[in-house]
């Protein structure tokens, strides 16, 4: 059987082992973070300031055959 007083040093130094696990894993949570809101407002930014938007093209009218004359003007017309 281990010692009481063993095993309370052993606890303890797990815990402090793993507050400090947490300490860094809060700031590199807060690193990216930053990065993140960063990127987005670096994005939006960017995004403001060279957006243009294309023209709209217009249809353009489309010419109609025009039927001659000829026996052959019932025919359908190929564009």
């Amino acid at each position: 059987m281990k010692d009481i007083y063993e095993l309370i040093r052993q606890k303890e130094n797990d815990l402090e082992r793993i507050e400090k696990e947490l300490d860094a894993l809060r700031i590199a949570a807060r690193l990216l973070d930053d990065a993140k809101d960063q990127s987005v407002r670096a994005a939006a930014s960017s995004v403001s300031t060279s957006y243009a938007p294309a023209p709209t093209p217009r249809p353009q009218p489309t010419a109609t055959p025009t039927a001659a004359a000829t026996p052959w003007a019932s025919a359908k017309q190929f564009p």
